[in-house]
């Protein structure tokens, strides 16, 4: 194929994915994963499915076998943001070098760019790994621990992560890890002027926990700890008997994470104030690996691109991959950005160049290890 038909297949088919809704929280995901699967079988790709414990979707594994050899991982997710009906009010596009619609950079594009680097491998004249297997997991934008899919990476010389390379066209090598809380903060409600001496204002016993939990940061370069929404009260004439605020910690470093659950479940002294907190999710950093940053940076230098590295402060399956000790690395997608707003879009002209490079990196991972 031409570079311009592979392009156009790509945009057909990724037209197809886009215009079918996926949220977090449904099964359609399901149909995005066998759409992929019925794309990969005429290449000898095997699939099956991946029971989820904490959502209603299954994850999938599609399996193209090798000639042998060391087994290669490559994940992406099929759920977006974006609720049903999206597709509807503003379907995928493509104007001049670029595609846009819900999805299509975070991460759908990156999904099908995984699936084509899998048809190349598949066309090549010999298979130097035992297998090629593609985690498509179900729930990445809302999940609170790692997918069960992730298990079946385990033992890969590898894991490549296809979320959209920045916008640069830069790869992303290291991931910061997260946690994600809400509390809750219990006082006695009175009248603000009458009963003041009665009350236990909640929102006074947050503004105290803001300023402690925002600087946990202090002395740690690595970490962020912000309070990102607050709400409390229920009347402008009341001691305020709730509270509450959600919170978003990160750090590349391990013992800043456990240094700040340490102290989320320090209870604060405040009289007459109770509080308890949600678990909303808590993500691992995912570690650098030097040596798969430089293969794949020369590998794409052959190939004519010129791209650099980042350390993200966001999230992906990755940072499960890289926490069970497998040499992971992201931002193989299409080149894209503006993830989960409706400008969110992808670059045309990196498709073939980021396909070639990923078929290219699973064989040079694999060779490496011979």
């Amino acid at each position: 194929m031409t570079r311009a038909e592979v392009v156009d297949r790509f945009c057909s088919r990724l037209e197809e994915l886009v215009n079918h809704d996926s949220p977090s929280d449904g099964t359609e995901q399901e149909w995005i994963a066998e759409r992929v699967a019925e794309w990969l079988a005429p290449a000898g790709c095997t699939s099956r499915w991946v029971r989820e414990p904490d959502g209603p979707a299954r994850s999938m594994v599609v399996t193209l076998p090798g000639d042998g050899g060391p087994m290669v991982a490559l994940l992406g997710h099929t759920d977006t943001v974006f609720p049903l009906g999206e597709a509807a009010r503003r379907p995928f596009r493509r104007e001049g070098d670029r595609c846009f619609g819900p999805g299509v950079a975070d991460m759908k594009g990156g999904v099908l760019l995984a699936a084509a680097a899998m048809e190349r491998l598949a066309a090549a004249p010999s298979r130097p790994f035992s297998e090629a297997r593609l985690l498509v997991c179900a729930d990445e934008e809302t999940r609170l621990r790692a997918p069960a899919v992730c298990a079946e990476a385990a033992g890969a010389a590898a894991a490549l992560v296809f979320e959209c390379a920045r916008e640069n066209g830069d790869l992303v090598s290291e991931r910061k890890g997260a946690i994600w809380r809400t509390l809750y903060l219990h006082g006695r409600p009175a009248h603000a002027g009458a009963d003041t001496h009665r009350g236990r204002s909640a929102v006074s016993a947050l503004a105290h926990e803001i300023v402690r939990i925002e600087g946990l940061s202090a002395g740690r370069p690595e970490m962020t700890s912000v309070v990102t929404t607050v709400q409390g009260g229920d009347s402008a004439n009341t001691v305020p008997g709730e509270a509450r605020a959600t919170l978003d910690i990160r750090s590349s470093v391990p013992e800043d994470l456990v240094f700040a659950l340490a102290e989320l479940g320090r209870d604060g002294a405040y009289d007459g104030v109770t509080g308890e907190i949600e678990d909303r999710g808590t993500w691992p950093p995912m570690p650098r690996t030097p040596w798969l940053v430089d293969l794949a940076r020369s590998l794409a230098r052959e190939l004519g691109l010129e791209i650099g590295e980042q350390h993200s402060g966001g999230v992906s399956d990755g940072c499960w991959t890289g926490d069970e000790g497998i040499p992971t690395i992201d931002g193989l997608g299409p080149v894209g950005g503006d993830d989960h707003t409706p400008a969110e879009w992808i670059e045309t002209a990196t498709l073939e160049p980021r396909i070639d490079l990923a078929a290219r990196l699973v064989t040079a991972i694999v060779q490496r290890g011979a």
